[in-house]
């Protein structure tokens, strides 16, 4: 009997793809284009631009690309890419949330919305498979487990915003010394809100992503109050969460709180993080 090792999944989701393929044409030409820019005309890569699903669909996945290439030159990983999600399983909390943490600050400063959950259980990529003909195609992907449950539903447990938030299965890692990036290091996690950690699923803490230098924070805050201000009503409270979970990030390396969450530009850090 084949034994089944547990692994810590990463799950990735682009908020709001839904609301972008009703909104906006299908250019499959501009998506072909857009995956390699150096093959296509100034015009083609501007009308690409120009196309909300265009642009956020190929800077998630070209974001995923990198986060994956860079990830396997330090570890081994499996990750399973497709439409607007990506499943990405390794074996340390450590290596998944250091590909977590690139996912978000790269699709952030991209003004690319995400959200990420992160859990440990089973998971088994049992078989990949696909036929493509001139009339048409058969694609398969068949993975599953605990882990592949547990990491979709953190993602989806009702706490707004672009957070990379832990289900209880992978907070109970954070204190395990195998799952850490070194001996002497942690992982840096903060609590949610009171009123989120009231969820359903027992989710209390997320992963402190906001670690920039000070050039590249001023412009992942200047994205995010880019996206706040064009984002529809519906959309409002997702960037809301998102700056206080910011807020509380900052404070954590010992910052002064925001009072003012829309402000354009964060006052200069005591200290660098």
């Amino acid at each position: 009997m084949t034994t089944i090792e547990n692994r810590v999944v990463l799950f990735v989701d682009l908020l709001g793809f839904a609301a972008l393929t009703e909104g906006n044409p299908l250019d499959l030409e501009a998506i072909k284009h857009s995956q390699k820019p150096l093959s296509g005309s100034i015009d083609q890569l501007l009308t690409a631009d120009r196309n909300p699903l265009t642009r956020a669909f190929t800077q998630f996945h070209h974001t995923m690309k990198w986060a994956i290439e860079l990830a396997q030159m330090k570890h081994p990983l499996t990750a399973i890419t497709f439409s607007d999600s990506a499943f990405i399983a390794t074996t340390k909390l450590s290596e998944s949330v250091g590909v977590a943490t690139y996912i978000l600050q790269s699709l952030l400063r991209a003004r690319v919305p995400a959200r990420a959950g992160i859990a440990y259980g089973s998971f088994s990529a049992v078989r990949f498979r696909s036929d493509v003909s001139v009339e048409g195609g058969d694609h398969s992907a068949h993975f599953l487990g605990t882990g592949v449950v547990r990491s979709h539903a953190v993602e989806s447990c009702g706490i707004k915003g672009l957070r990379i938030l832990l289900h209880p299965s992978a907070a109970a890692l954070l204190d395990n010394q195998d799952h850490r990036p070194s001996h002497d290091q942690k992982i840096s996690y903060v609590a949610c809100s009171p009123e989120e950690s009231a969820n359903a699923l027992g989710v209390q803490f997320e992963i402190d992503y906001w670690r920039f230098k000070p050039t590249a924070e001023s412009e992942a805050w200047r994205a995010l109050q880019d996206m706040w201000n064009a984002a529809p009503q519906v959309a409002l409270p997702h960037y809301e969460a998102t700056a206080q979970a910011i807020n509380r990030m900052r404070v954590s390396q010992g910052e002064q709180p925001v009072l003012n969450l829309r402000r354009r530009t964060l006052r200069r850090r005591k200290m660098e993080v």
